[in-house]
């Protein structure tokens, strides 16, 4: 992994860590309602390769990102980030954000993101779920904020490549985007954070996943194409 990859990993699970309440949830250096333009400057220093798709709506559409072990999934209303999911993979050996000897296992990188945020809403294993309400305030039951029907989360699927420039296309494995479900009014924000492999607390994590949702905006946006 290049150092700079390495560095916005770190920064991923250092920022995360802050309080973050309301709809100004952020990943490193990536935050909900950034502009396309914002999140690309954002993500300079680690150069990755952009792919633009388009949706079934004219007004939302996604952004796909791709570096050596990271990859970026952003859904964008209107030209605001509305929901990003962010795949990590961890290299072997001792992780500088670490103490010397520790490893990164499931219980050791969910504490590092819940000691400054607030008590999750649900853990199964490796999952864990935070929400909020529209306000800001922290949700304890992760059934008050579940998609009206559906799913909350879908795979990505394919990214269509423009076949141009000659590199491979991006691969979007374990890349997720936000259904176009309503939630209940009083929604807000919702973190979903998985780690992998998960079969105990203690399992050595090889791969970290962020997906993060601004409920009321999706829902505003909804609001708008009814009967899309």
């Amino acid at each position: 992994m290049k150092k700079c990859q390495l560095q916005l990993l770190i920064a991923s699970l250092i920022v995360f860590a802050q309080p973050v309440l309301g709809q100004n949830v952020k990943l490193a250096n990536i935050a909900l309602g950034m502009s396309e333009t914002e999140v690309k400057t954002a993500l300079t220093s680690s150069a990755p390769f952009y792919i633009n798709q388009a949706s079934d709506y004219p007004d939302m559409n996604y952004l796909v990102a791709e570096t050596d072990a990271e990859s970026y999934a952003f859904t964008i209303i209107k030209n605001k980030v509305a929901a990003f999911s962010v795949v990590h993979i961890l290299p072997p050996g001792q992780l500088p954000f670490l103490p010397p000897g520790q490893r990164p296992t499931v219980s050791i990188l969910r504490s590092l993101i819940t000691k400054q945020t607030w008590t999750p809403s649900e853990i199964n294993k490796g999952d864990t779920l935070w929400l909020s309400d529209d306000s800001g305030a922290p949700l304890s039951n992760a059934l008050q904020c579940r998609p009206k029907s559906g799913e909350a989360w879908l795979p990505f699927g394919p990214a269509a490549s423009d076949n141009l420039s000659g590199r491979p296309a991006i691969s979007t494995e374990g890349l997720m985007k936000p259904s176009t479900n309503l939630y209940a009014a009083n929604c807000g924000t919702s973190i979903h954070l998985n780690l992998t492999p998960a079969e105990s607390e203690d399992s050595v994590v090889t791969s970290v996943r962020y997906q993060v949702l601004d409920i009321k905006a999706m829902n505003a946006f909804l609001a708008k194409h009814p009967q899309h």
